[in-house]
Order: C-alpha cells, then sequence, then structure tokens
C-alpha cells in the first residue's frame, strides 16, 4: 500500500506525532488502513456498535501485544507488530477448528508517538486481516502511559469445535508444522549480523508467524481428531495444559519432534539446546492435537489440504501413568512445563 502523506514528517522536517491528529484524526487515518467492510458486516466502523451476522455456532477470543512484553520495535518492525497482533487471535479460532470473521482493535499510544509507527502497525494488522479474510468493525484508541499497547478481539464461526477436554488413552499425539522456530528467530533477530542457516526463514516465523486456519477446519471435520489447542505457550507446557483439561498421563517423545531447517544452527550460535527451544520456546502458533489411531491413515490428506507437515509426537495415555518426555533410548524425564507464564516473575 503507498505510504499516506505526511505519515513521516510535518512541517520543516519534523516527525509528526498523533497528538497533532487527534484521537477522532487518528481513527479516521486507521480506518483506511485495514479493511472495513465484507460478508455479514452490517454495521461497521462509525457508529456505537458493529452489527454483524453469523451462519455457525460464534467463537469469540482476544489477545494483547504489549511493547517491552511481547515485541520491540528494535526486533521487529511495526508492521510486523500490526501483523502479530491479529495472528495471534487467528491461531485461537484456527486452534478450535473455526473461521475467523471479524476483529475490533484497541490500540493504546502515547501522544509523541510518532504517526508513522501507528500506520506501520495499522498496515501489517490490515495485510494479516486481508490475507485471512477478516472485517475490521470497531475498536478504541486510548492514551498509554508507556508503550504501545495493540489489543485485539475476534469473532469467528465453527461447526464442530475442537476443545481441550477430548483426549482420551489410546490417542496419539499429534501436532502441525514445526516447534522452535519461534524462539530460534527471535534469538536471531536480536543479532541481525548473524548469517546462519535458515535465518532468515526464523527471523520471519517469529516475526509473522502463520496461524494454521486451514489445518484446523481440516481437523475439526474428522471424528477421530479428540482435542486440540495451539502451541503459543510452548510445546511441552501446552501438552501439559491438554492434559490437564483433559484428565490424561501423556508421553511426549523428543525425538519425534519436527525441528525447522536451521534450529541446530541458530542453537550453537546461541549456545543453547535446540531440544530446549522446541519444547519449551513459545510462540510457535501451531496446533498440538489428539486423535485416536484411525487418524494416522488420514494425516498426509490433512497435510495436503493444510499444506504443512503433521506429524505425531506422542501418546496419551492414563492418569495414573503420568505425564513424561521420552529421550533418546526411551529414557524418561518428568514433562515440565517450561513454557511462557505472563505472571511469572521471570521466564
Amino acid at each position: 500500500m503507498p505510504r499516506s502523506r505526511g505519515s513521516r514528517a510535518g512541517r520543516g522536517g519534523r516527525t509528526r506525532t498523533v497528538a497533532e491528529l487527534g484521537e477522532f484524526g487518528l481513527i479516521a487515518r486507521l480506518t483506511t488502513l485495514v479493511p472495513t467492510t465484507g460478508p455479514g458486516v452490517a454495521l461497521g466502523i462509525g457508529d456505537d456498535a458493529a452489527v454483524l451476522e453469523f451462519h455457525g455456532r460464534a467463537v469469540a477470543t482476544c489477545d494483547v501485544q504489549v511493547e517491552g512484553v511481547h515485541f520491540r520495535f528494535d526486533l521487529a518492525r511495526p508492521a510486523d507488530v500490526g501483523w502479530r497482533a491479529l495472528a495471534v487471535n487467528l491461531s485461537d479460532v484456527a486452534a478450535m477448528g473455526g473461521t475467523p470473521r471479524y476483529a475490533l482493535v484497541s490500540l493504546l499510544v502515547r501522544p509523541e508517538t510518532p504517526v508513522r509507527v501507528v500506520d506501520g502497525i495499522y498496515r501489517g494488522l490490515g495485510a494479516a486481516a486481508r490475507a485471512h479474510r477478516v472485517s475490521v468493525v470497531g475498536g478504541n484508541v486510548s492514551r498509554s502511559p508507556g508503550g504501545v499497547v495493540v489489543d485485539v478481539t475476534l469473532l469467528g464461526e465453527a461447526g464442530r469445535v475442537l476443545e481441550r477436554n477430548g483426549a482420551r488413552p489410546g490417542d496419539g499425539l499429534w501436532m502441525t508444522g514445526t516447534a522452535g522456530k519461534a524462539a530460534a528467530g527471535l534469538f536471531l533477530a536480536s543479532r541481525p549480523a548473524l548469517r546462519t542457516r535458515g535465518a532468515a526463514a526464523l527471523r520471519a516465523a517469529y516475526r509473522r508467524p502463520s496461524p494454521r486456519l486451514a489445518a484446523g477446519r481440516a481437523l475439526a471435520k474428522l471424528r477421530a481428531v479428540t482435542a486440540a489447542l495451539d502451541t503459543s505457550d510452548g510445546t511441552a507446557a501446552d501438552a501439559l495444559h491438554l492434559a490437564d483439561a483433559s484428565g490424561v498421563g501423556v508421553l511426549l517423545d523428543e525425538t519425534r519432534l519436527p525441528l525447522p531447517d536451521g534450529l541446530a544452527a541458530a542453537a550453537r550460535a546461541a549456545g543453547r539446546d535446540p531440544l530446549a527451544w522446541a519444547l519449551g520456546g513459545g510462540e510457535d502458533y501451531e496446533l498440538l492435537f489428539t486423535a485416536r489411531p484411525a487418524f494416522a491413515r488420514l494425516a498426509s490428506s490433512v497435510a495436503r489440504t493444510a499444506g504443512i507437515p503433521v506429524t505425531r509426537i506422542g501418546d496419551i495415555v492414563p492418569l495414573d501413568a503420568g505425564r513424561w518426555i521420552l529421550g533418546a533410548g526411551g529414557r524418561r524425564r518428568p514433562l515440565a512445563a517450561a513454557g511462557w507464564d505472563h505472571l511469572a516473575r521471570s521466564r
């Protein structure tokens, strides 16, 4: 999209700030950067509330991106921040087997925030919305006492919904895509001069995650699939979330984890074990799901439909059998939640 005139500098070459536009001027500007109409939007931005049409069961989620917590502008461009803000919500809808339809976006900024930064955020958000046929139908703008905050509420619809509580002993534990790419990408983003194998793709995976919507819809159509969630907190932590919700045990085989190209090279550069990133890195936004044995003969079809690999990484067992990570040679160690916790004192 062409750069809006005046977005970079004001009079005398000064950087133009949102304070110069004011709340309503900023809102009017931002609505030109995102798709605001579409199927089912009876009344969108401009009234006290949107009026929307749904054809199935409504699916709703919200997630927030906070500067200094979820992103830093020295590691990601404003457009990447906007993309991520919507993508993390799209991933939640994907995990439920749903189709996203409508987004509401709240933006908190300091008055001195450059207009070009906000433009970039909304261009990235708009690109993600267009890629997944989502209409932005409302939101809010407010002053922030600190950094930039982008808060998105996403509404979608679904037929059969995938929940976390359906796993049963005898199911396989499966995942889409690869594990550990976002953690590796974050490390590489902080070292832009570092050139290792697969570095560009890993940085992109961190900055612009790909929500697995096609995979989620394909899985929801199969009765053999019993439970699902997305890997936002880390493979190990999310396996435990699923096991807790279903009241089951789990054996996660780390030797089966699908690792992205370049993960080992990035881990060597960081002095890290690549499996530590694969198990505990978080923010991969893949789908972790359980399925009956009959799913094995359907997995290749799902992979073709979704355009990504689908890999069995373990088994669901009775609760009293425990929750374990299986390593090389069949050695077991307790499955621990090594992923992200927003309220923990340290990561």
